[in-house]
């Protein structure tokens, strides 16, 4: 037999916050390698060999440059932290006028 939750808890999925809806106008995937290839700050001169490391990584499905990018992503993230900054002052710049209210 299966659960079911309250009404309340079936409308509650139904609302975003918005903090959601400006981080899916930003970023608009639910794919957390896109996700994650977004938000890493890239050097001007690595986008284009980047891309086409992408290209050849989704023509044949290999695992191995997908994890090769997302380790790059990574340890590019946590060497600038640009890309997080810039969801922080999402969040932030939200939050801020909700506070001034209270």
């Amino acid at each position: 037999m299966e659960k079911k939750g309250s009404i309340f808890e079936g409308v509650r999925f139904g609302i975003r916050t918005e903090e959601e809806v400006a981080v899916e106008a930003l970023f608009p995937t639910r794919d957390k390698f896109k996700m994650l290839q977004m938000i890493t700050d890239q050097p001007p001169k690595a986008i284009i060999p980047f891309s086409v490391l992408g290209v050849f990584r989704r023509r044949y499905h290999s695992d191995t440059l997908k994890m090769f990018q997302e380790e790059y992503s990574l340890n590019k993230i946590a060497q600038e932290r640009l890309g997080r900054r810039e969801l922080g002052e999402i969040v932030a710049a939200i939050k801020k006028p909700k506070e001034e209210e209270e």
